[in-house]
């Protein structure tokens, strides 16, 4: 594939006035250089865009415009190179540090059967048996959840649970294929002549929620209009953008009967009906939601569903039981009666009710016992492939940059330079020791941000295609053989900002940051190695751990300097990953354009 330029200014500059400061060391500082115009845009490689040039923008408006575009773009192989440009600018910024590329790491029980991972990375346990019954089956995927409101989650957990309790116009069947769930059938969309497309979605007749209420097409207009809002604050309002009328404020969406849902689209994108599927995208009850909006989704007796379980009983920081719902259309394929899921992040405790029998499924093992774990418990231990990348990202807002360097900058020079210091710190890191002696499931070195898996228009491997380098796929080298000369090069770097002993080889005033992780062994332990990798250059960082809802608004909020993520696709198409880098996304943690 032809790849997209970016016209960028000279670092050099920036790196011979301000290398001979020499301040003493200091904590992260917050930094304001939002308006900081730096960044051009060069389209022209892509047939149609050829005129296309954004110049001095900021990131977030450079890359609002990218995004704006590949939404709008029908024809693929253009759409494509769009994705390819945006990722460009992502890395460029030094905020996303891919890691590895995910696996999906579990233990299923002997007799567990019928168990599926989605193509949207959500697991199916409702068509599920233990020894050929379908009684009880008692599962453990994390601690308790931030959330299960479908419009406010954005969490792999608890959209487990969500999608277990409502449905939505379009889902996964026992085969793992997607099909018509409340609605009747797939529709053909109808062209409009302004080049909109609009479905209509004819629901199934006698639709129920779980206390016997109708649930019509108005449910899903209200819904939808809800998880869009700008007042609902849904970290997945932008999914919703590919709707006609988002823009205004006002989604083309109609129920134009009881039965009969119209939703007119900018233009027909091939995720549209996997999107759907999402939790975001299913209705939740006006009246319910409307008497309680902010409790209504903690009290098993105000969670009305409309899928295949109700909550019967939560006991917060305990377990939440689901138990199969009569009122569900298709209630006669669900084969599991009930769903207990545990709620814990105490990953000894987790395998140790495993080993004993009290857990049928979990979704996390300590660290140190994946080695046994292959050995002795080969036939319940398992490692498959997960559409996901795990990194660390950088809070945008946050200058690494000692104050006397910082002071004496533009703007824009700030910015650029504090990239660079970000992109040398991610060169310290050695990939393979990560996957290899922490992670051990088969992970691979990620050299990009878009997952593997994800696909180009033409059936190729999306990151295979990434960066320019014509040595190295991606945007650096993730070879064992390159990690001496990645740190050579981010000390060269890194000289230019911060002074460095050259009988210790270490930096003697760095800034000293903090990173934010939640409770997993896994996680902790490649915290305390990116902790060890950056102490050996004289770079101190503080580890602070969290509980898992704790952690998620923390960073959401931008309270941190760097920090542990991860994102699963929820769908094969490029923009699932690029697209909630948007100065409207909620999922942007980065803070671009806040």
């Amino acid at each position: 594939m032809k790849k997209i330029g970016l016209l960028v200014l000279s670092l050099a500059l920036v790196l011979v006035l301000f290398g001979c400061n020499k301040p003493g060391s200091e904590s992260v500082k917050t930094v304001d250089n939002s308006e900081a115009e730096i960044y051009s845009m060069d389209l022209s490689d892509i047939p149609g865009y050829e005129s296309y040039v954004v110049t001095n923008g900021t990131w977030a408006e450079t890359y609002d415009v990218i995004i704006g575009l590949s939404r709008l773009e029908t024809d693929a192989v253009k759409r494509t190179a769009l994705y390819h440009a945006a990722e460009d600018l992502l890395m460029f910024t030094g905020m996303i540090v891919p890691l590895y590329y995910y696996t999906d790491l579990f233990m299923a029980a002997t007799g567990v059967d019928g168990v599926f991972t989605t193509p949207t990375s959500i697991k199916i346990f409702k068509f599920a048996t233990i020894d050929d019954v379908g009684t009880n089956m008692n599962i453990c995927l994390a601690s308790e959840p931030d959330t299960i409101d479908p419009a406010l989650n954005s969490s792999v957990d608890g959209a487990t649970y969500i999608t277990h309790a409502f449905s939505a116009l379009t889902g996964y069947n026992a085969d793992n294929q997607l099909v018509a769930d409340l609605a009747v059938a797939i529709p053909t969309p109808t062209e409009n002549l302004d080049g909109t497309v609009t479905y209509v979605f004819e629901l199934r007749t006698g639709l129920k929620w779980s206390d016997g209420s109708a649930l019509t097409a108005a449910d899903f207009e209200y819904s939808w209009r809800r998880a869009a809002a700008d007042e609902t604050a849904s970290d997945y309002g932008y999914l919703f953008s590919i709707i006609d009328g988002y823009d205004d404020g006002d989604l083309n969406i109609d129920a134009v009967d009881a039965t009969h849902f119209s939703v007119t689209l900018n233009v027909d994108v091939p995720y549209f009906l996997e999107l759907i599927s999402n939790p975001t995208f299913m209705p939740v009850k006006q009246s319910i939601v409307e008497a309680d909006p902010d409790g209504w989704a903690t009290d098993p007796a105000t969670y009305i569903t409309n899928g295949a379980y109700y909550v019967s009983s939560w006991d917060h920081n305990s377990k939440i039981v689901l138990t199969k719902n009569d009122e569900y259309w298709n209630a006669d394929s669900i084969v599991m009666e009930q769903l207990t899921f545990w709620l814990s992040d105490d990953d000894i405790a987790i395998l140790s009710n495993f080993k004993s029998g009290t857990y049928d499924f979990i979704d996390n093992v300590p660290n140190d016992e994946i080695a046994d774990l292959k050995v002795n418990y080969a036939d319940e231990f398992f490692i498959t492939g997960q559409l996901g990348t795990y990194f660390t990202v950088f809070s945008n807002n946050k200058d690494l940059l000692p104050s006397k360097v910082s002071e004496d900058m533009t703007a824009e020079e700030n910015l650029l330079a504090n990239m660079e210091i970000r992109k040398a710190l991610s060169l310290l890191l050695d990939r393979n020791y990560i996957v290899e002696e922490i992670g051990q499931a088969g992970q691979l070195p990620a050299s990009s941000y878009v997952a593997m898996g994800i696909t180009n228009a033409d059936g190729s491997q999306f990151y295979l295609s990434a960066g320019h380098s014509s040595s190295f796929i991606g945007y650096y080298n993730t070879a064992a053989s390159a990690y001496a000369a990645n740190c050579a090069e981010a000390v060269e770097i890194l000289k230019q900002y911060f002074e460095y002993d050259e009988d210790t080889d270490k930096f003697t005033n760095f800034t000293t940051f903090d990173y934010l992780f939640n409770t997993s062994t896994g996680h902790q332990a490649i915290a305390e190695y990116i902790q060890a990798a950056f102490e050996a250059y004289g770079i101190n960082i503080t580890l602070v751990n969290q509980e898992w809802g704790t952690f998620l608004n923390t960073r959401k909020n931008g309270e941190y300097t760097f920090a542990r993520s991860g994102w699963l696709g929820d769908f094969n198409d490029a923009i699932t990953f690029l697209d909630m880098w948007t100065s409207d996304s909620g999922n942007n943690d980065a803070q671009f354009g806040k």
